[in-house]
C-alpha cells in the first residue's frame, strides 16, 4: 500500500507539473471578449490541437459562461482531460454542479477522469454518489471512486470508505485502504489527530496486505505524536517482523531522545536481524544516547551483531565513545579490531586526538603502529613532532611507519629533520621509508626545485646506499640544479650510486636530459650503460615526452641508428619510428626489412604510421611516397595479419596517389 501511495504520489506530481500554466505572457487578457472568442474556438470544427490550447487558456480567465461549453467536452475521449483540467481551478460553484451531473452519463475513462476531478475539487455534495460508485464492477471506477473520497476526507466520505470494506475483494480493499489513507492524511494535516488515528488503527486491524498494515502502523505512531512512544515500543518488542521493520523505519521521521531511548531498548534481546535493522536506524539519529546500549553490544554477543554495533557507533560520532573502541582494537578477531579502528577514524574531536597520541606512546609496537595509521587517517599534524621521535626509535616497523605518515603529514619544514633520518639509515628498510618520506615532501614545496640545495649538500658526506637514494629523490625533484647533480654522480665510483645515477638520467622527466642520454649512448664503458643511455634517449623519440614535436624525433633516431647494433637495439629504434606520423618515419624503416632478426618489427612499424597518414585524409604527395615502401613491405611480411594490412594500406595509398 504504501509503495502504491508514493507511486500516485509520483504521478501526482508528474502531472501536475506537466499541466502547469504557461508563463503570464503567453495567456489573452481576462477579458469577456477573449473568453468568447476561446470558447468559441471550441464550438468550431478546430483542430484537437487548438481546442487543447484553448482549454488551456480558460484554465486561467474562465468564469462561469464557460462551464457549459467545457461541460459538453467531457464525454469527448481526446478532449474530456483537457476540459476537466479547465474546469478544476475554477471558483464557480456549476462546475461542481456539471462534474456531478456527468456521474451518471459517462463511461469509461471519462467517468474516472470526472471522478477524479471532484476528488481534486474536494466536492463534498459528490459524496453520496461517489459512496455508490465503490461497488461498480469497473474496477477503474471503483478505484477513482476511492481516491476521490479519500480526497474529499470529510467525516461521510470516511464512513462510506470504511463500510465498504467490509464486503470487498482483495483487489477493491487495496482501493478503499488507499482512500482511507489519503483521509487520514489529510486529516493530519489539518490538525485532526483523533481522527487520523481512528481510521489507522481501523486499518492496522485488517487482516489484510502487510503495505497496509505497516503503512497504518506508521501512520498511527505519527499521528499521535508523543503517544505514539507506547505504541512504538510496543512493536519493536513484537515478534511481527514487517511490523518490527515498519516501527524502525517511522522512527527515521521521530525526534527525541525518547525514540533514540525507544531503539536502543531492543539491543541486546531481540533476534540478530532485528538488532541490526535497528542499528541502522540509530545511525541515522546519531544520538550519543544510544551510546551505552551500543557499547555493551560491541563487546559481547554474535559476530554480525557486533560488527554491526561498532560501525553505529562510528556513525553516531560521541567522542566518548574512544576509549571502548581502542580497547576492541586489541580483539583477537581482525574483523572484530578492524572495525573498531574504521569506527575510531571516524570520530571527531580533539578528545580522541588525545586518545590517539596516549596509543603512540604505549610500550606495545602493535597498538603504536594502529595510532600512526589513525593519526595518518585523521590528518594529525600536531603529531608530527612524535612522529619524529618514532621514526628514530628501536622498532623497524614503527620507523617504516612513522616515516610513511610523515610523508603524508610533513611540510618542507621538516625536510631538515627527515634528511637527517635518511642520512643515518642503515637498513634498506628504513632507507626506502625515508627516501618515500623526503621525496614527498619535497613534492610539497612551491617549487620543489626548492629543495635541491639542501640535498646536494648531503652528496659528499653521504654513504653509497644513502647518496644513491639522495640520487633518486632529485630525479623527482627535477630541474638544472639536481640534473648536474645527478649527471656528477655517474662518475662515482661506487657501481650502486654510479647505476642509480644512470637509470635516474633515463628516466628524467624534461628534455635537457637528451645530451646525457645520447653521450651514454654512444660512449659509456659499460655496455649495460650504452643500452640504458640508449633506451633512454629512444624512450624520448618514442613517445614524444616533453611535447617533443615530430620532426625532432625524427632527428633523434635518425641519430641513434648508428648507435643500435644489437637486434633488441634496434627493435627499440623501429618502436621508436613506428610513432613518428611521418613518411620519412616509413623510409627509415625499409633497410630493416631485409634482416629477419627485425623484419616483423620492421614491417609494423611501417604499416602502423602508413595508417595513420592515410586515415587523416594524406594528400597525393604524402601518399606517392607510401606507395615504394609498402610494395616491399607487403612482399616482405610473413605475418598473415601484417600483410592483410600492408595490403590494404598500398591500395589506398595508391588510389590516393593516383597510381597503380
Amino acid at each position: 500500500m504504501l509503495r502504491s501511495r508514493i507511486a500516485v504520489a509520483f504521478v501526482v506530481a508528474f502531472v501536475a507539473a506537466a499541466a502547469a500554466p504557461l508563463p503570464a505572457q503567453t495567456f489573452p487578457r481576462a477579458t469577456k471578449e477573449a473568453e468568447a472568442k476561446l470558447l468559441a474556438v471550441l464550438k468550431s470544427n478546430a483542430s484537437r490541437k487548438d481546442k487543447a490550447d484553448a482549454c488551456r487558456h480558460l484554465a486561467v480567465i474562465a468564469t462561469k459562461n464557460a462551464v457549459p461549453v467545457l461541460a459538453a467536452l467531457l464525454a469527448d475521449a481526446e478532449l474530456s482531460h483537457m476540459a476537466r483540467y479547465a474546469m478544476e481551478s475554477m471558483p464557480d460553484a456549476s462546475v461542481g454542479e456539471a462534474l456531478r451531473g456527468a456521474l451518471g452519463k459517462l463511461k469509461g475513462r471519462p467517468l474516472v477522469g470526472v471522478i477524479g476531478s471532484l476528488g481534486v475539487r474536494r466536492d463534498t455534495k459528490a459524496v453520496p454518489a461517489l459512496a455508490g460508485m465503490l461497488g461498480s464492477a469497473d474496477a477503474d471506477v471503483s478505484q477513482a471512486a476511492a481516491r476521490a473520497l479519500g480526497s474529499i476526507g470529510t467525516a461521510g466520505a470516511v464512513k462510506a470508505l470504511q463500510g465498504a470494506l467490509a464486503g470487498a475483494s482483495d483487489a477493491q480493499q487495496l482501493h478503499l485502504c488507499e482512500g482511507l489513507f489519503r483521509s487520514a492524511e489529510a486529516l493530519a494535516r489539518e490538525g485532526k489527530r483523533d481522527g487520523a488515528v481512528a481510521i489507522y488503527d481501523r486499518l492496522r486491524g485488517l487482516k489484510g496486505p502487510h503495505q497496509v498494515r505497516t503503512g497504518a502502523l506508521r501512520g498511527a505512531i505519527l499521528a499521535r505524536g508523543k503517544d505514539g512512544l507506547p505504541l512504538l515500543r510496543e512493536n519493536l518488542a513484537g515478534r511481527d517482523y514487517l511490523l518490527f521493520a515498519a516501527a524502525v523505519r517511522t522512527t527515521y521521521e521521530m525526534p527525541g531522545a525518547e525514540v533514540t531511548q525507544a531503539l536502543a531498548s531492543v539491543l541486546g534481546k531481540a533476534p540478530a536481524d532485528n538488532q541490526v535493522l535497528v542499528m541502522q536506524a540509530l545511525g541515522r539519529r546519531a544520538d550519543g544516547a544510544a551510546l551505552p546500549a551500543l557499547m555493551g553490544v560491541c563487546k559481547a554477543g554474535e559476530k554480525p551483531v557486533r560488527l554491526a554495533a561498532i560501525r553505529t557507533v562510528g556513525q553516531v560520532g560521541d567522542p566518548s565513545a574512544a576509549a571502548g573502541l581502542i580497547a576492541l582494537m586489541g580483539e583477537a578477531d581482525s574483523d572484530i579490531a578492524a572495525a573498531a579502528r574504521e569506527s575510531l577514524a571516524s570520530l571527531p574531536g580533539p578528545q580522541v586526538d588525545a586518545a590517539v597520541m596516549k596509543m603512540l606512546g604505549s610500550d606495545d609496537a602493535a597498538r603504536r603502529g594502529a595510532a600512526m595509521e589513525l593519526i595518518g587517517r585523521r590528518r594529525m599534524t600536531a603529531a608530527i613532532p612524535d612522529l619524529l621521535k618514532a621514526a628514530a626509535g628501536a622498532d623497524a616497523k614503527v620507523r617504516a611507519e612513522a616515516l610513511k605518515r610523515l610523508g603524508e603529514l610533513a611540510g618542507p619544514a621538516e625536510l631538515p629533520a627527515l634528511l637527517r633520518l635518511l642520512m643515518r639509515a642503515e637498513t634498506s628498510q628504513d632507507l626506502r621509508a625515508a627516501e618515500g618520506a623526503v621525496s614527498a615532501v619535497c613534492g610539497k614545496a612551491d617549487p620543489p626545485q626548492s629543495c635541491t640545495g639542501r640535498l646536494i649538500a648531503l652528496l659528499p658526506q653521504a654513504k653509497p646506499a644513502n647518496k644513491a637514494a639522495l640520487v633518486r629523490v632529485l630525479g623527482g625533484v627535477g630541474g638544472e640544479s639536481a640534473l648536474k647533480a645527478v649527471r656528477g654522480c655517474v662518475g662515482d665510483a661506487n657501481k650502486d650510486v654510479h647505476t642509480t645515477a644512470i637509470r635516474t638520467l633515463c628516466a628524467w622527466k624534461t628534455p635537457e636530459v637528451l645530451p646525457d642520454l645520447l653521450a651514454l649512448a654512444g660512449s659509456a664503458a659499460s655496455p649495460t650503460d650504452k643500452t640504458l643511455g640508449l633506451r633512454g634517449y629512444l624512450g624520448w623519440a618514442a613517445k614524444a615526452k616533453g611535447g617533443l614535436p615530430p620532426g625532432k624525433r625524427l632527428s633523434m633516431c635518425r641519430t641513434a641508428a648508428g648507435l643500435a647494433k644489437k637486434p633488441a637495439e634496434k627493435k627499440l629504434l623501429l618502436s621508436a619510428l613506428g610513432s613518428i606520423p611521418s613518411p620519412d618515419a616509413v623510409a627509415m624503416v625499409v633497410p630493416y626489412l631485409d634482416d629477419a632478426a627485425t623484419r616483423n618489427e620492421a614491417c609494423a612499424a611501417a604499416v602502423s604510421v602508413a595508417e595513420r597518414l592515410l586515415k587523416v585524409g594524406g594528400r597525393s604527395q604524402v601518399a606517392a611516397k607510401l606507395v615504394g615502401p609498402l610494395k616491399k613491405v607487403s612482399a616482405a611480411a610473413t605475418n598473415a595479419d601484417l600483410a592483410r594490412r600492408a595490403k590494404a594500406a598500398l591500395k589506398q595509398a595508391q588510389s590516393k596517389a593516383g597510381k597503380k
